[in-house]
């Protein structure tokens, strides 16, 4: 098992492979039993020239090297671990790896996802104060994004309620985003569970948010 967390690890953190490349060349090493063997994997995996070629380029790189050693001080499942949700697990291209601080058994337990605008009226906040505290009393995990807006006072309710929540970020567990959320975001992490499959130093850009999203649900 360590050789494929280890061999997970890194190609989560590779640079320049899209969703699908990185879960196509897991499948084909999984099947293949070869974790070590780039070559055979780019000849194997049916992944685009771009993805081929950063793979070929950055795997042994200093750069990987380092991002391995620093994502290796965060506690982190990967999608071979028993620990990894079965539901996740069948998503769409389901993250390799998920960095995680908080009560990782929160993923196992039943579960509600919360969407909404970032800019939130007191219509909004007035609807959630009305349907999220029943949901919280019979102990349904609140799952968000630590987001400004609905994101952000969903988790606020669960944790003035005393309920469970479980925070799903689009940066490295290192950042908040946005910097304000950063108390929230701790809190949650200490009460609940913060989780992002991107490692640390990875800011908020845009795509993270769409990608993330596949893991709120």
């Amino acid at each position: 098992m360590l050789q494929v967390n280890d061999f997970l690890l890194r190609l989560s953190l590779c640079r320049g492979i899209g969703l699908v490349s990185k879960y196509r060349l897991w499948e084909c090493a999984q099947q293949a039993r070869c974790f070590n063997n780039i070559d055979y994997l780019i000849d194997h995996a049916n992944v685009s020239l771009r993805s081929a070629s950063s793979l070929k380029n950055n795997w042994a790189s200093p750069e990987l090297d380092q991002a391995v050693a620093l994502n290796s001080q965060e506690q982190f499942i990967t999608i071979a671990d028993p620990l990894y949700p079965m539901t996740l697990k069948e998503t769409y291209c389901p993250p390799l790896v998920l960095f995680y601080r908080g009560n990782l058994s929160l993923l196992h337990q039943p579960s509600i996802g919360v969407v909404g605008t970032r800019q939130i009226t007191n219509y909004g906040q007035s609807a959630l104060r009305g349907l999220l505290p029943p949901v919280i009393k019979r102990q349904i995990v609140v799952i968000s994004g630590l987001a400004q807006g609905v994101d952000g006072f969903s988790h606020e309710l669960a944790l003035k309620h005393g309920g469970l929540t479980i925070g799903v970020i689009g940066t490295g567990l290192d950042q908040a985003y946005p910097r304000n959320h950063q108390g929230l975001q701790d809190e949650v992490a200490r009460q609940g569970l913060v989780i992002s499959e991107y490692g640390r130093g990875e800011p908020p850009v845009a795509y993270h948010f769409p990608e993330r999203n596949r893991i709120k649900r």
